[in-house]
């Protein structure tokens, strides 16, 4: 939309904004042309999946490109020294002002809004590779702290009122500290900031302004928009907004029930379409996002220390059936967050334990179900591992490298049999000196010698586009599918995402059982 605006030339910032918005909210819920994956950077190759690849490099680029062109600095103003010299921005440069800018965002969430400690906590970067759901790595994440310079109670208050010498010296910290912990992405290295106004500033964030009323990122927006849809505007710390009555499931079949809760979603989807809008209501939502996230690191700390993490055949799964939070992740998109944010922490715990990715590279899958005690069903959401490349782009590349192989290989197979036929010349030119008349074995070594080679060359031929075509792949969707053949279990797929199907409670077992014999990444 953004690119058909520019060529009428009718972009504006608030069109570009939402597209920047709409591209962070992809990143966070894992969305990439291989289908739902955690997003993992592939350090010893320099190159990641999804967002982290290829792909969102060259999207988040041209954004950055555009942001500069919309929003020229100010050179006159003092505070454009102060952005370049890397410090996360939390106020507008005056009461007029909704420019958006570039900033080294670190990988915390909300951070503005929350205290350093609860940014950090609640990170699902922070979570996979401090390991912050266990005792060690809550004393990890403290540890880097009291390094940084950092004391419980300073980073327990509010970000925004915390010492103003402290929050210059963050990023400084955060870049000394980091690879201590194997946190080396974790904020925007000193080379990115790019001096000149043409500066990459790869890996920067985006920020945008609306007067003294408020700052946010990118990933801000993204982060509150997507709670307002999963669990109401008015969810607080104990309940959901607008949870459906128990006196509608008693008095209702489970087809009023679902239409019900079609129409909560509904208005959801209008809240966060007024929120979109309307810098108060988008503010008014940050503690529903907090109470969300909060959730989802209470249940994904239980998951894992209670060890309720399976290893079948060919996923992972776990159950999300007890708790308080169990409704919270009664939307799909909510129990989306949640099994990316365990399968990060899984794709860690695997290269660190044996330097690799398992499955040649894709990672492990994983299967999370959460129990809808109400109707009995489960909802069953399956990403992918975070392994394989970045599809769309690089199978351009991997097209070029079979086409080099293929070509090399058909220059040998010539000089080959230009090798033969000098061969065959000689012992012909020996058998006539010789009297000798050997047209039938001469035939013989024709045929022989013309097959020779060819069979190995044309299975190498079908076996490196088997290797490549769909690598990494999540095809949880066709799983389902042939799952729901054979079995006859009783699923309802009537999700956006091909990824995710509600199953009757009676039929889990079952459903698990088949779907683990199946191919679910490719």
């Amino acid at each position: 939309m953004y690119s058909l605006a520019s060529e009428l030339g009718r972009e504006d910032n608030d069109l570009l904004w939402l597209t920047i918005v709409g591209v962070t909210s992809m990143e966070l819920y894992g969305r990439s042309s291989a289908g739902i994956a955690v997003p993992v950077r592939n350090s010893d190759r320099g190159q990641g999946n999804g967002w982290m690849g290829v792909r969102g490099a060259r999207i988040r680029q041209l954004l950055r490109d555009e942001v500069r062109r919309l929003n020229p600095p100010d050179v006159n103003s003092s505070r454009t020294s102060a952005e370049n010299s890397g410090i996360i921005p939390t106020t507008a440069r005056s009461p007029e002002d909704t420019s958006i800018r570039l900033s080294p965002e670190p990988k915390f969430l909300l951070i503005r809004h929350w205290s350093l400690y609860d940014s950090m906590l609640h990170s699902p970067y922070l979570f996979a590779r401090l390991k912050t759901w266990s005792e060690t790595g809550l004393k990890r994440l403290h540890k880097l702290l009291a390094k940084m310079g950092v004391s419980l109670v300073q980073c327990k208050q509010s970000y925004t009122h915390m010492d103003m010498m402290l929050k210059r010296e963050l990023r400084a910290k955060l870049l000394k500290y980091a690879s201590l912990y194997n946190l080396d992405d974790m904020v925007p290295a000193v080379d990115t900031d790019g001096r000149d106004r043409a500066g990459a500033k790869d890996g920067w964030g985006f920020v945008r302004s609306w007067g003294w009323r408020a700052t946010l990122s990118a990933q801000d927006v993204g982060v509150v928009i997507g709670a307002l849809l999963e669990v109401g505007k008015h969810a607080d710390g104990t309940e959901l907004a607008h949870p459906i009555k128990d006196s509608q499931i008693e008095e209702g079949n489970d087809e009023d029930i679902v239409n019900a809760q079609s129409e909560e979603w509904v208005s959801r989807f209008w809240e966060a379409y007024d929120a979109l809008e309307n810098i108060d209501d988008l503010k008014s939502g940050l503690p529903t996002a907090q109470f969300l996230h909060r959730a989802i690191y209470r249940t994904g700390t239980s998951l894992i220390n209670k060890k309720q993490i399976k290893h079948l055949r060919a996923f992972r799964m776990c159950v999300v059936k007890e708790g308080p939070d169990v409704p919270v992740f009664g939307h799909p998109a909510a129990l989306t967050k949640l099994a990316l944010w365990i399968g990060e922490a899984l794709v860690e715990q695997e290269k660190d334990a044996t330097g690799r990715l398992s499955h040649g590279g894709r990672g492990t899958p994983l299967v999370v179900a959460s129990l809808n005690d109400k109707r009995g069903v489960y909802l069953v959401v399956g990403t992918g591992g975070g392994g394989g490349p970045d599809s769309t782009f690089l199978d351009r590349e991997a097209a070029k490298k079979r086409q080099a192989a293929k070509d090399e290989r058909a220059k040998r197979k010539e000089e080959s049999r230009r090798n033969q036929e000098k061969i065959r010349e000689e012992k012909k030119a020996a058998r006539r000196a010789a009297g000798q008349d050997d047209e039938d074995d001469d035939e013989l070594d024709t045929e022989s010698e013309a097959s020779d080679g060819t069979d190995s060359d044309e299975a190498e031929d079908e076996d490196e586009p088997a290797r490549d075509r769909g690598y990494g792949l999540n095809r949880f969707g066709s799983a389902f599918q042939e799952v729901v053949a054979e079995t006859n279990a009783r699923v309802r797929i009537d999700s956006f995402e091909h990824c995710v199907v509600e199953v009757k409670k009676e039929d889990l077992g079952a459903f698990l059982e088949s779907l683990s014999m199946k191919a679910v990444v490719g």
